[in-house]
């Protein structure tokens, strides 16, 4: 098994949600609050975070250098990871400066993280700049530890693949029988994670990833080639344990309008899961997941992985209620 640095309150809890349930036509719903990890405000970040610190740690690495868009939840939860691991933290962002810091980048910022911009929109310049920024550390005597968008590797996936076994053991405690799980996909990373989890196990249920960055098609190639990445990482001498196939990999898209906007139903998702279950889902990532858990009517034993999202939330009912008073 791979060294870690514990970061998360583990196990996070698996709760049923009836009121939601009832409200949007399910017999039952479960679900597991990665939402509560415990540390900074992450989310579901901090599982992967867990075991990509304690190897840049362990290759004697000083600064950490990872990168997405201004708003990137991950990016936040790599400044507070590698302050834990006594790293610093360099994050290269899509764009330009915005008129004013989003939180995360605000608070990713206030705990010592070094910035610097692609100055282009698309999310791809940052996959270009990375090594450059690395390469620059290296010319200058420095150990980067380079960290693609999402922390979308195979060891970043194996804390999702632990989480696999956690929920196991919490479905066979709670006398669950074992269904459809729904978890929304952006970098791919925790999909694959719980496919080679659920490969290693066995297959004892079936996994519905709902894309909402990429289109579906996009993702399937990413997130199988993740997802055995991992169960080879872990399966070690038995790998035939952990033959992990293109079934075992089910997508859908849920971008609506776009990757980072909401349409009326996340919205009206959000809001339900808020007025029944005081469930904070943002409107943006989560929700969009959710919905997809929410559509499937006649389904037994759905569990949907709250992946976090927390300031995404604040952030959409700060705009809201800015766009009420201007009216």
């Amino acid at each position: 098994m791979p060294q870690r640095i514990k970061l998360a309150a583990l196990p996070t809890p698996l709760v049923p949600a009836p009121r939601l349930a009832a409200a949007v036509g399910l017999s039952s719903l479960l679900i597991k609050r990665d939402d509560l990890t415990g540390f900074a405000i992450p989310g579901n970040k901090a599982r992967a975070l867990e075991f990509l610190t304690a190897a840049a740690r362990r290759e004697n690495c000083d600064v950490l250098v990872t990168g997405g868009s201004a708003g990137s939840n991950f990016c936040a939860a790599a400044v507070a990871a590698a302050r834990v691991a006594g790293l610093r933290c360099h994050l290269v962002l899509a764009s330009g400066p915005p008129p004013a810091d989003p939180p995360g980048l605000a608070l990713a910022r206030s705990w010592g993280a070094t910035v610097s911009w692609t100055l282009s929109d698309d999310r791809a310049s940052v996959d270009e700049e990375l090594p450059r920024v690395a390469d620059n550390y290296t010319a200058d005597g420095q150990r980067p530890y380079l960290l693609p968008r999402g922390g979308a590797t195979a060891l970043g996936a194996a804390g999702y693949a632990l989480a696999a076994w956690e929920l196991r053991d919490q479905l066979a405690a709670a006398g669950h029988r074992p269904g459809r799980i729904v978890v929304a996909v952006g970098s791919g990373c925790s999909l694959a994670g719980l496919i080679a989890g659920n490969v290693l196990l066995g297959r004892p249920w079936r996994l519905l990833g709902a894309s909402v960055s990429r289109p579906a098609s996009d993702t399937a190639a990413r997130v199988l080639g993740l997802a055995r990445g991992c169960a080879t990482l872990l399966a070690g001498q038995d790998q035939a344990a952990g033959t992990v196939t293109e079934d075992d990999v089910d997508l859908v898209d849920a971008r609506g309008p776009g990757f980072g906007l909401a349409s009326d139903a996340d919205r009206r998702t959000a809001r339900t899961a808020l007025d029944t279950e005081g469930l904070l889902v943002d409107p943006v990532y989560t929700a969009k997941a959710l919905r997809v858990a929410c559509g499937l009517a006649g389904e037994r034993g759905v569990v949907f992985w709250h992946t976090g999202g927390l300031l995404d939330a604040v952030m959409a009912a700060q705009d809201g209620s800015q766009e009420e008073r201007q009216r």
